[in-house]
């Protein structure tokens, strides 16, 4: 990534925090952890840091072509939502969920849950309605109250209108959300942005990362 990058960008806290949702994730320790149970999994490390971290919506993309890589992010995502005070998860395809609830609960709970939203899963992606109908459903609760970062997690494959995306994004934006957008296709030898929605996203985010390996994960930091 050349440069370390957090997904939760810190605001000012007057106090360290100790214990409980806020703390963040000890990279050495958890991947040490994971090594040892050889893959990822639904626990982290935990770390104390000094401030507390900002607001993150992930917007999931769980389409057919991202199938192979439900079973990576979601114990990241279920960590990220037990550990960070202020985040949603978003799984979507040809349509959108709201899915954080459904990760507050234990992973075993968790997982078969999800399976109500398969209706959601293994489909086709119109990665710029589903941006817009966050927007429209749910811009009023996550655009107020402070810096976001949304991260979209997608390889970038999209039988949408690229221009969809852009009016979804332009009007993030131009809100001062600050877009990351995840691909697990980065480390593929001579990757390069050439799908339509890729190319009409470059101008709105602010970087682009891999997330193609537990490890890949893990350099994020929490």
């Amino acid at each position: 990534m050349g440069r370390r990058f957090s997904l939760t960008p810190d605001v000012p806290s007057r106090k360290r925090e100790q214990t409980g949702p806020g703390h963040g994730v000890d990279l050495q320790g958890t991947a040490r952890l994971w090594a040892w149970r050889g893959g990822a999994i639904p626990k982290f490390a935990p770390r104390v840091f000094p401030r507390q971290p900002g607001r993150l919506a992930v917007l999931w993309d769980v389409s057919g072509s991202m199938e192979e890589y439900v079973e990576l992010y979601l114990p990241w995502l279920y960590q990220l939502v037990h550990r960070l005070p202020r985040v949603g998860v978003f799984p979507f395809a040809a349509e959108l969920v709201d899915a954080t609830e459904v990760l507050r609960g234990p992973y075993a709970v968790a997982r078969v849950r999800l399976g109500q939203f398969s209706r959601v899963f293994s489909g086709g992606t119109r990665i710029g309605e589903a941006v817009r109908e966050w927007l429209d459903r749910f811009g009023a609760q996550w655009l107020g109250g402070g810096r976001l970062t949304l991260l979209i997690i997608s390889d970038g494959w999209d039988a949408g209108d690229p221009e969809a995306l852009v009016l979804a994004l332009r009007t993030l934006y131009s809100r001062g959300v600050v877009i990351v957008w995840m691909n697990p296709l980065m480390a593929t030898p001579g990757f390069s942005p050439h799908t339509r929605a890729l190319r009409a996203a470059k101008p709105f985010v602010r970087l682009m990362i891999s997330g193609h390996s537990p490890k890949a994960l893990l350099t994020l930091s929490t």
